[in-house]
């Protein structure tokens, strides 16, 4: 006998009612999340909130491939991207084809394979990774900078009046080759925000199709993320989950008006990994 019936059958409807329908306090609420059933106004969120209308920019087959000892082969990466395809994703994501002579190949033959989800790749913000890019066919092109104070001193060197100049030059020939481009800060949330909104005016007026911030050290908390987001426009977002938050920082991003967010499968990417495709989507299934 169930220890929660004691034999009587209407107990067991009543579990049933409640399994079905959800349990309800006399004033209407929710007894664990204290929420009324229903509103007869609408949440200040849903005029910034693109929770509904977001588009995945899949990156299993470019972050995925920085996984430790991870080695996709050319007909593994041909499956990943159908089996993409056929979930339904929006953006496949490739590895950088200056990256390699074989990473060059993959990405000819990939953007060759007549998907319906179209074809980028993550390049550096420089002429001849761009024109690299190009001649491989893909649909778009995803520039990338360090914008931190600390990655303009260790790894490029470059001022942001330069980062700027360089970045509208190299916009100009992706454009001019009839592709989209997208323009993304690397470490993006420990780069100077005047530094940023600066560039970003600059990139927008040049006619990118979207601009990108990205939570390189995986430090991000929704917060910082829903604020930052909120000042940009139709932008991407990628998130690493050092700290646990990647999922949450995308939910946090959407909610503030992000469009585009960079996912993997099983969250597989450098370090702890990025946004899980699966994880992600269960949460705003769930949202839904």
């Amino acid at each position: 006998m169930c220890g929660t019936c004691n034999g009587n059958s209407s107990s067991t409807a009543d579990a049933a009612a409640v399994a079905t329908n959800g349990p309800t306090t006399s004033n209407g609420t929710h007894p664990v999340q204290g929420l009324p059933k229903s509103s007869p106004y609408q949440s200040v969120q849903d005029y910034l909130s693109n929770v509904g209308k977001y588009k995945i920019i899949e990156s299993t087959l470019r972050e995925g491939e920085q996984f430790v000892n991870s080695f996709f082969d050319t007909e593994t990466k041909i499956k990943i991207a159908r089996a993409l395809d056929s979930f339904g994703v929006d953006y496949i994501e490739l590895t950088n084809p200056c990256s390699s002579p074989q990473s060059f190949e993959d990405c000819k033959t990939i953007a060759n394979l007549g998907l319906k989800a179209k074809i980028l790749t993550h390049v550096r913000c420089h002429m001849d990774d761009a024109k690299k890019a190009i001649e491989t066919g893909v649909h778009g092109v995803d520039l990338v900078i360090g914008t931190s104070s600390y990655l303009r001193e260790f790894s490029h060197g470059k001022s942001m009046e330069m980062i700027q100049k360089t970045a509208l030059e190299v916009i100009a020939y992706v454009k001019s080759q009839g592709v989209e481009v997208r323009f993304s800060s690397e470490d993006s949330f420990r780069s100077d925000l005047v530094d940023l909104l600066t560039l970003y005016k600059a990139v927008d007026n040049a006619g990118v199709n979207r601009v990108g911030i990205a939570d390189t050290v995986g430090g991000a908390t929704p917060r910082m993320v829903y604020d930052l987001v909120r000042t940009l426009r139709d932008i991407e977002c990628h998130f690493h989950n050092d700290t646990g938050c990647a999922i949450a920082n995308a939910h946090s991003a959407l909610e503030a008006g992000a469009t585009h967010i960079d996912t993997s499968v099983l969250g597989i990417g450098e370090r702890n990994g990025i946004t899980s495709l699966g994880g992600l989507a269960s949460s705003l299934k769930l949202l839904s």
